[in-house]
């Protein structure tokens, strides 16, 4: 085959490529929401969207010319190099188009940092909950991909086989798309000075990178808009003064338990009746908030009473929890159990950094999660019988029940008809939409097998007069949406659903409540360290509040890997951290419904 040839079969095969990369991201982007903005707003979207799908190529186009450049310079006559780099780099960008699309659709975000975290942290995949069915969708949709490409090749070199004519013409494209890069980048950074209409223009495009050119602009006369980055950097200082601390003459057992995923409304007494039973007899809180839509900063906030965005410094400076070395300095009996594990999300390295690693049980070798929450209840029960009755002891552990795919036997069904399996493979925002009450019966189950865990602990703790001097505290990480604001699971958003956890706290001798009002995970530090003695304020080593003292909030924060949402009872208010500009930036009232446009 002549050069020019295969020069003229690569440009074809990569302009067919170019419309399917085009095809795919456009599933997640609102062109008709967009087209009612106005002709400016939606011109500079169409413009942007083309000139991006050939940034998304840009890489396979790299490494095919340079596999074709050297093929050709020392080995003349051979083809398949290049056309196998063209193939496999074709396929690996749609593919992950694919993929960054089906993300969007679900979650509401795109590929970024917490999911490249979630990738290549030891645990991570793991704590998805997929399922063979959705290994192997997504081997055989790899498989698609390639296969894809390698028909689009096949066809084009068909062709030319027949016709040695060159259909397609990119003399200009370089130089035209660097003066449309130009032109797109500083026309946005034009508008953030000026109309500021473009931000959702940034918000639809994948990995969309924003340019403020602010020295030009303020050379032109132009004013500097208000920086709305938040800035989180600095040293940890934590806690704010070193702790006073007069032990207890008689110190509380402390048995803390978090579930993955568990929601507010689930603590019911059909779903949750041994945990509804034992919550009348404690102080349960109705609308509390978890510090983040996610394990991480949720747990997080829960055991240092600080917003969930503090995590990195902490991770950073491989800090403890103080809650951690209070227990420690009055010699606390330890064993802590997770059904997922404690390297994800990394705690190991941030709030029990200290504590070590023989007491923490990362006991999850079954393949579903209901086996594993059997097993360390267990474990756990066996802890507490076989401790020195001398010391106090603290204990923790992490459900996995109600995680997705949502895990039972069938002993824990009470709602159907349910959906045997999830396959992440093949699932869609719109088949979640019409799927998605046997999907949540899914869950009831696994809340309720939730539940039953909940109860061996509650009876154990009866039959062995431990209530006397135990504090019990039962708390979800975070929620979990089902489709109520158009996605599915957590992570994504910030409404009630995703954020709002049951909270109850048991305290020996306390008189049972019931409280309305707004609480947050932030709240636990400072309503179980004056227990163990602490007699520093809550805000030396905390920023919340003691709920059994009677002291109350009235706003709240929450996070996830980029940002951090302001909550009060009119208003939640999201801003981006650590990034320029209102890209992130969103509002809504604070039950969750959209603003008006006068507001």
């Amino acid at each position: 085959m002549i050069p020019a040839q295969q020069k003229n079969i690569l440009k074809t095969y990569f302009f067919i490529t170019y419309i399917v990369v085009l095809w795919l991201v456009s599933d997640s982007i609102p062109f008709i929401d967009i087209y009612k903005e106005g002709f400016f707003v939606f011109g500079s979207l169409t413009i942007t969207f083309l000139l991006y799908g050939l940034y998304y190529l840009l890489p396979a186009l790299t490494i095919t010319s340079l596999t074709r450049s050297l093929s050709q310079r020392f080995c003349a006559h051979s083809v398949w190099s290049t056309y196998l780099a063209a193939i496999v780099t074709g396929g690996i960008t749609t593919l992950l188009l694919y993929a960054n699309a089906k993300i969007f659709s679900l979650y509401g975000m795109f590929f970024n940092g917490f999911i490249l975290n979630l990738i290549t942290t030891p645990g991570g995949i793991e704590s998805l909950g997929g399922s063979s069915a959705s290994d192997v969708g997504f081997a055989l949709i790899a498989l698609g991909f390639m296969s894809m490409q390698a028909l689009i090749l096949w066809l084009t070199n068909r062709y030319y086989a027949k016709r040695n004519q060159i259909p397609l013409s990119f003399k200009y494209l370089p130089i035209t798309s660097i003066l449309l890069t130009v032109v797109v980048h500083m026309g946005f950074a034009l508008d953030a000075f000026t109309t500021n209409q473009l931000n959702i223009v940034a918000q639809s495009i994948p990995f969309y990178q924003t340019v403020s050119a602010r020295g030009f602009y303020e050379s032109l006369g132009f004013t500097t808009p208000r920086d709305t980055k938040l800035k989180i950097k600095g040293k940890l200082n934590y806690p704010l003064k070193p702790l006073e601390i007069t032990p207890p003459s008689k110190p509380y057992n402390i048995i803390w338990l978090t579930s993955e995923s568990w929601r507010a409304d689930s603590l019911e007494e059909k779903i949750m009746p041994k945990s509804w039973e034992f919550a009348k007899n404690a102080a349960r809180f109705t609308r509390n908030y978890s510090t983040g839509n996610g394990t991480r900063m949720g747990v997080f906030g829960m055991f240092t009473g600080l917003p969930g965005n503090y995590w990195f410094p902490f991770l950073e400076e491989r800090r403890g929890a103080t809650f951690i070395d209070v227990l420690q300095q009055q010699d606390y009996q330890m064993s802590l159990y997770t059904s997922a594990k404690f390297s994800y999300p990394e705690f190991d390295k941030t709030l029990f950094s200290k504590v070590p690693a023989e007491l923490m049980h990362d006991k999850n070798k079954h393949g579903t999660g209901w086996e594993n929450d059997r097993d360390n209840v267990s474990s756990l029960l066996s802890f507490i019988d076989k401790r020195d009755t001398s010391k106090p002891f603290f204990t923790f552990m992490f459900f996995e029940s109600p995680h997705a795919r949502y895990y039972f036997p069938p002993e824990s069904v009470i709602a159907t008809p349910y959906r045997d399996d999830i396959n992440y493979a093949t699932i869609s925002k719109k088949k979640f939409k019409e799927d998605i009450a046997p999907i949540k019966n899914r869950y009831i189950n696994s809340v309720h097998h939730l539940d039953m865990q909940f109860g061996r602990i509650f009876d154990y703790l009866k039959e062995h007069q431990l209530l006397d001097n135990t504090i019990v505290i039962l708390v979800g990480d975070h929620g979990e949406e089902f489709m109520e604001h158009g996605f599915w699971g957590h992570n994504s958003t910030f409404v009630d659903q995703q954020i709002r956890t049951p909270l109850v706290i048991y305290v020996p001798g306390m008189k049972p409540t019931v409280s309305n009002d707004m609480t947050s995970h932030m709240d636990v530090m400072p309503t179980i360290m004056p227990l163990l003695g602490v007699k520093n304020p809550s805000a030396d080593y905390a920023i919340g509040y003691n709920l059994l003292a009677g002291e109350k909030r009235s706003y709240t924060y929450s996070s996830d890997w980029d940002k951090v949402t302001y909550i009060d009872n009119d208003a939640k208010i999201t801003q981006p951290v650590n990034s320029h500009g209102f890209l992130m930036m969103k509002a809504s009232k604070g039950n969750d419904d959209a603003l008006s446009k006068e507001v």
